[in-house]
């Protein structure tokens, strides 16, 4: 509405409200006439912030009950995120706050019920945080945010009740469960149905609008609000008695139904365990697929318990696959080795496949796993010495396997192949740590003694089981890696050659005293044999990765007699190509009797 002064002002001029910007201001600034008189409860906007809203002046720290342009934009910024880029950035008229002074204010605008409102969720917003940061919403804000960028805002299908929340859904994306669906079909069968239809013109017709000509106003309203009831959103509740299901499971499995390529910030099994719950077979097979590709020593056993918990053979063998790598060279480092169950150890020792550079090292594993049982408030694995001096140092008398508390433990020495360590530094240390009964020292040490002195005969009757294992690692690109080994008396070079693009050869060299590559301390301390022909049965099994999948490739067992000249020394060349770093390979070498 115009004021007296100004409609005074406009009458005097005779020109029309359109035309005064354009002619009679800029005279006013030159000439220095009079400006149209201003009231003085004009209300001026100027554009300030990082989202451009308009304020009033004076009104910059709260938005007026009467702005309605400015609540509704407040309301906007604090449903829709921020983009993350926007957050840094300040301005000298309205500085962006961080968390901590942050103001919280209450919307002075009446509230106004439309279909925007009518959609959003019932429960209370947390102020305190910046709106649109992930890491301070709720698990249902999460949701919220992430099923309104989808529908826009649309009036709900059915409310979920679970886990002390609710959960507003819509029914083209309820639908993606199976439990969901079957859940909303129960639930709307217990609501009263419409009235079918009846064609116009028939009795019943006629007769209702007859009945209805001549009832109160007041039976018309009652059966509005029961059919306006009966388009309200549906109420379901969904119990669920898994420990392991979190509101944050809850919530990543709901925003897949709405945007699939969500990702939540761990793959736990409560996201294993939602998945099934809810029935949502593609959730459950992403799920499964990230875990494969995502083990390592701090989730190899979390992922195993819950392969073997939910009945999963595929992820169960990829943790299986996983520890036969890498058990001796990775998971022994680290502390993660003690919440290995030890069936799961045992069934890992005992395999073929298990990869170790010798048998020595898978002994030392298996130490390093029982002194973790035997101390589980460590939190950091402790260097090798004062492991080997927790266990020379046993304070009871007798072996560690023959009391009570290594009892349990001797099963796993068992199945160790202890014949083949013969190295008399690591034989030592086995006498000084006081795990082995003397029993067991004596049969190994006298093992060892008859097969030196039958020239290197060993008594094996399978050699998927007995063979002496020994292992070499390819990480880089090298022309050539080799690596000597001693079996009573006689010595073998491996070696693993590159000689083309993705192609390696592996084989095996009989060593003479006098070889480069026999060590000087090798023929001074240790016996050399001076057989002329000594039979092998040895192996090759090379476990090479091949982008996200491991391919196994085997030589099978092979009878060689090594001569001391060439050509006999050598052994056949096992040639492979397509392969991929990194390379694990392991020979397996049995000496036969003659």
């Amino acid at each position: 509405m115009l004021t007296p002064k100004y409609g005074e002002w406009l009458a005097s001029t005779g020109l029309s409200p359109l035309t005064i910007t354009a002619k009679l201001l800029p005279d006013c600034l030159t000439t220095g006439s009079k400006l149209p008189p201003v009231a003085s409860c004009a209300r001026k906007r100027r554009q300030v912030g990082h989202t451009n809203r308009f304020q009033l002046h004076g009104c910059s720290e709260v938005v007026a009950g009467s702005d309605l342009l400015g609540q509704a934009q407040v309301e906007r910024s604090v449903r829709v995120g921020m983009n993350p880029t926007l957050r840094s950035i300040r301005t000298a008229d309205f500085p962006v706050r961080g968390h901590e002074d942050a103001p919280c204010h209450e919307s002075l605008l009446p509230q106004i019920m439309s279909p925007l409102s009518a959609a959003m969720p019932t429960h209370s917003r947390p102020c305190s945080d910046s709106p649109g940061s992930p890491s301070t919403l709720k698990p249902e804000d999460k949701f919220y945010l992430v099923s309104r960028q989808t529908v826009s805002f649309t009036q709900p299908d059915a409310v979920l009740e679970c886990l002390g929340s609710q959960w507003e859904l819509h029914l083209p994306y309820l639908i993606k469960s199976t439990t969901l669906t079957d859940l909303y079909a129960s639930c709307r069968k217990q609501r009263l149905p419409y009235p079918s239809p009846e064609p116009a013109g028939s009795k019943s017709d006629s007769r209702r609008q007859a009945e209805q000509h001549g009832r109160p106003k007041t039976y018309q309203l009652q059966r509005k609000r029961k059919m306006r009831k009966t388009a309200e959103p549906m109420f379901m509740q969904l119990p669920i008695r898994d420990s392991s299901i979190t509101k944050e499971a809850l919530s990543f499995a709901l925003c897949t139904l709405y945007a699939p390529e969500t990702c939540p910030e761990q793959w736990t099994e409560g996201v294993l365990g939602v998945a099934i719950r809810l029935g949502v077979p593609p959730l459950f097979e992403r799920c499964l697929s990230e875990m494969r590709s995502r083990i390592r020593p701090s989730t190899v056993n979390e992922f195993h318990r819950v392969a073997g918990r939910y009945k999963e053979e595929s992820l169960m063998k990829e943790c299986e696959k996983w520890l036969e790598r890498h058990l001796v060279c990775d998971l022994s480092n680290s502390i993660y080795l003690k919440y290995l169950p030890l069936e799961l150890l045992l069934k890992i020792i005992r395999s073929p496949r298990v990869f170790t550079p010798s048998e020595y090292h898978l002994l030392r594993t298996v130490l390093y796993w029982v002194y973790l049982q035997l101390n589980t408030t460590t939190q950091v694995l402790p260097t090798h010495p004062p492991i080997i001096t927790f266990f020379s140092s046993w304070p009871k008398e007798g072996a560690f396997l023959e009391q009570p508390d290594g009892q349990q433990y001797s099963i796993l020495f068992h199945s160790l192949r202890l014949h083949g360590i013969t190295d008399y530094h690591h034989l030592e240390e086995m006498q000084r740590t006081r795990i082995f009964p003397q029993s067991w020292l004596l049969n190994l040490f006298s093992t060892h003694y008859y097969t030196l002195l039958r020239g290197g005969d060993m008594s094996v009757r399978i050699f998927s089981k007995q063979a002496l294992r020994f292992g070499m690692i390819i990480k880089r690109e090298p022309q050539c890696c080799s690596q000597t080994v001693a079996l009573w008396g006689f010595y073998f070079l491996m070696r693993a050659a590159k000689t083309e693009l993705n192609t390696y050869t592996f084989s095996l060299q009989r060593l003479k005293q006098w070889d480069s590559e026999l060590p000087s301390r090798a023929w001074q301390r240790y016996p050399i044999s001076m057989m002329a022909e000594r039979l092998v049965r040895y192996q090759v099994f090379v476990q090479s990765q091949n982008g996200d999948e491991w391919q196994d490739f085997c030589s099978g067992p092979i009878h060689h007699e090594f001569g001391l000249m060439k050509p006999s020394c050598f052994s056949e060349v096992f040639k492979l190509s397509g392969l991929t770093l990194p390379i694990l390979v392991t020979f397996a070498l049995a000496l036969p009797p003659l």
